[in-house]
């Protein structure tokens, strides 16, 4: 076997005490915001864009 970590093993925090929750820092929940509605909003774009398409053609198709 090689001698890589596991994907598990590269994203556990280092520094992870038992008994002790971990604590968002300020400003940290505006970063999560951000990088998920960045994440989203194509997302849900594109799926739109796509099932128009989809209705669009299924019109000219049997229309």
């Amino acid at each position: 076997m090689s001698n890589r970590p596991s994907m598990r093993e590269m994203l556990e925090k280092k520094d992870k005490q038992k008994g002790k929750e971990d604590r968002l820092e300020k400003g940290d929940f505006l970063a999560l915001l951000i990088a998920a509605s960045s994440t989203f909003w194509p997302i849900l774009l594109g799926a739109i864009v796509i099932l128009a398409l989809l209705i669009f053609g299924w019109n000219a198709i049997f229309a």
